[in-house]
């Protein structure tokens, strides 16, 4: 028994001697057995190892990869796509191998390197910011919007025009399959592709039904060349809007604001009961005409506003003023589904509406209980600086009115029902003078 323990101290104290001479050789230096991605470590410094780490490395690094995403193809050096290399721990880890602060680890990891190479992997890793931002920048490349299906109108006939699918990254998929052709040292990353389908397909365009003209209502246009250009320009953007059951239509929302930015020419508009020139003039008959053929299609007029004067183009309690951001004309369908078409058919302007026929069904609109409101008495002076000073322009009273508008809705011949869709109130106007600026600068009223 002695001689058994004999012989293991003796052979413990031969290890430690080995490990003491081990040490001795290789101070600063990586312990012989030690491998570090690929290469042999053993006896270089931490210096020199972490040189030859990152001459490897940088080939890796500057290493070309194919990204496709689709019919799209880009090269993109892997550092720029978010590669990354931690040289320093690599060496920190050969250079520790060996070296345990506790003698018995210590002992073993001296056994491991004399009985066999040890691997010390290199520390790969992606920056996944760079990923993300590299991956959009495809996105964005990548990115196709389905075109919508729309129908449109002939020659009075209603035809669908298909849509068309559209693309786009799946961007959870990209950065998953980007990260792996990294670190997997690929040299090619492909991208999935999802098509986007139109919400409107030709299929369902067909499956509303909209087949034929419903209502249809049109005024005539003044040949003022900017009015008409800013009716036309308004009457386009109706020009094939869907209605389907329960929707909203915003007037001011579809036609959005009537600026110059926006095409719009000055025109003559209403204002404080005269017109004067204006952005936009003309969009109030695009306005009117509409709700005229809204009623006549039985849609609902949730919001509505008469102007404050009667206007020239459609009879008294059938027109609908509209200003940009605060008076609004609203209609909602809570039928079938329809479709808007306005156009300019020489001096008219047509707003048809287009949906499901129904036989026997009649729709009149009545304008009844008309009042008359008098005038003021005397008159009022009021400076104007487009007159020049000394110059005097009278305009004449004119009466105001009140006005009762109805929708009458028959089937088959027989009345079923009979409701009030508007009231209007047109305000009376007294006789003023307009008189030069300079000659007065107040208004007043005068004796009659």
């Amino acid at each position: 028994m002695r001689r058994v323990l004999w012989a293991a101290a003796g052979l413990a104290a031969a290890f430690a001697g080995a490990v003491v001479w081990d040490d001795a050789q290789h101070a600063g230096r990586i312990l012989p057995g030690v491998w570090v991605g690929g290469l042999p470590a053993g006896g270089l410094s931490s210096g020199e190892l972490e040189a030859r780490l990152r001459r490897a490395a940088r080939e890796q690094l500057d290493r070309e990869l194919v990204v496709r995403a689709g019919p799209h193809r880009w090269r993109v050096r892997t550092r720029d796509a978010g590669l990354r290399v931690d040289v320093g721990a690599a060496v920190r880890r050969a250079y520790q191998l060996g070296r345990h602060p506790n003698p018995v680890e210590r002992a073993r990891e001296r056994w491991r390197l004399w009985t066999g190479p040890v691997t010390v992997e290199v520390p790969w890793r992606v920056d996944h910011g760079q990923v993300r931002a590299f991956v959009r920048r495809v996105s964005r490349t990548v990115h196709v919007p389905p075109k919508e299906g729309r129908l449109v109108v002939v020659s009075g006939r209603v035809e669908v025009v298909p849509g068309e699918v559209g693309a786009a990254l799946d961007e959870a998929q990209a950065e998953h399959a980007l990260r792996s052709a990294l670190l997997s040292f690929s040299r090619e990353a492909q991208l999935s592709v999802k098509v986007l389908q139109p919400l409107w397909t030709a299929g369902r365009l067909r499956a509303l039904g909209i087949s034929d003209r419903v209502a249809s209502f049109s005024t005539r246009v003044s040949p003022d060349p900017d009015r008409t250009h800013n009716i036309a320009l308004a009457a386009s953007r109706l020009r094939g809007v869907l209605l389907p059951t329960g929707s909203e239509l915003s007037f001011n929302e579809v036609v959005g604001p009537r600026t110059k930015e926006a095409g719009f020419r000055e025109a003559p508009v209403l204002v404080e009961d005269e017109l004067v020139p204006g952005d936009g003039g003309g969009v109030c008959q695009v306005s009117s005409t509409l709700f005229n053929a809204a009623l006549l299609a039985d849609l609902v007029v949730t919001r509505r506003a008469n102007h404050t004067q009667p206007v020239p183009y459609v009879p008294l309690g059938r027109d609908a003023t509209v200003v940009h951001g605060s008076l609004d004309l609203r209609v909602r369908n809570d039928g079938p589904p329809v479709l808007l078409w306005s156009e300019l058919a020489g001096d008219r302007l047509v707003v048809s509406i287009y949906g499901r026929p129904q036989p026997g069904r009649r729709i009149r609109v009545l304008v009844e209980r008309v009042e008359v409101i008098p005038p003021p008495r005397g008159a009022v002076v009021r400076p104007d600086a487009q007159l020049r000073p000394g110059e005097v322009r009278v305009l004449p009273a004119r009466p105001g009115y009140r006005a009762t508008t109805v929708r009458e809705v028959w089937e088959a011949g027989v009345l079923v029902r009979r409701e009030v869709v508007a009231r209007s109130v047109y305000r009376p106007v007294a006789r003023t003078v307009k008189v030069g600026a300079g000659r007065t600068s107040d208004s007043r009223p005068l004796r009659p």
